[in-house]
């Protein structure tokens, strides 16, 4: 199987409160709003990249090719979780509303199996599938559907980046004479972020 594209939503958008993070850093005012805002973008884009597939909710157009010998029984998704398939198009042909109905997904893990009579496999040709499928990122005005450790991942990472201030990011540790040292602690393959953030992301990667 090849995905020849995938369209959805591009726009980096953060996948957790500001309130939140304020709250976690017991920062009050909002003289600082907009460095905290910035940082809470950053530390989401960080997460999405650690992640590695679409995860942000919206209409998704995949282009598929199942060759003859690949005998698949079910399509991988590249965006997920899937929340409905809008159309479904096999070499040019519009599948019917009957055809659509027939499709058995599995949601969460944004696979679709469809099977056909004599056969569990997709037949071969050149797909394309539009769909809904991702999570909606928290406002003020609605919580979203963004599970909480990702948004809590996205906090930690979006904290540590505040309190690295202007620190250059490639100092492990510092020294201070009569007051003492401190060490940051560094891993490799989390993008920048803090492992404990890594570690909450690892389930939901590609």
């Amino acid at each position: 199987m090849i995905s020849l594209s995938l369209d959805g939503p591009a726009d980096a958008v953060p996948l957790a409160l500001l309130a939140d993070l304020k709250a976690d850093l017991a920062i009050s005012d909002s003289s600082s709003d907009g460095r905290l805002a910035r940082l809470l973008l950053d530390a989401s884009s960080m997460a999405l990249a650690f992640i590695g597939q679409p995860i942000l909710f919206g209409l998704w157009t995949e282009e598929i090719v199942i060759e003859r010998a690949d005998h698949l029984r079910e399509i991988v998704l590249s965006a997920r979780p899937l929340l409905s398939i809008q159309s479904l198009k096999r070499n040019g042909a519009d599948w019917s509303a009957e055809q659509l109905s027939g499709l058995i997904p599995d949601c969460k893990a944004g696979l679709l199996s469809c099977p056909q009579v004599g056969s569990q496999n997709w037949k071969s040709g050149h797909y394309v599938l539009t769909y809904n499928a991702g999570y909606v990122p928290p406002s003020v005005e609605t919580a979203g559907t963004v599970p909480p450790i990702i948004s809590r991942a996205v906090i930690l990472t979006a904290s540590a980046l505040w309190a690295a201030g202007d620190r250059d990011p490639n100092l492990k540790s510092e020294s201070v004479q009569g007051v003492g040292s401190t060490s940051w602690a560094t891993a490799a393959g989390t993008g920048g972020m803090p492992q404990s953030a890594a570690d909450m992301l690892a389930p939901f990667r590609g």
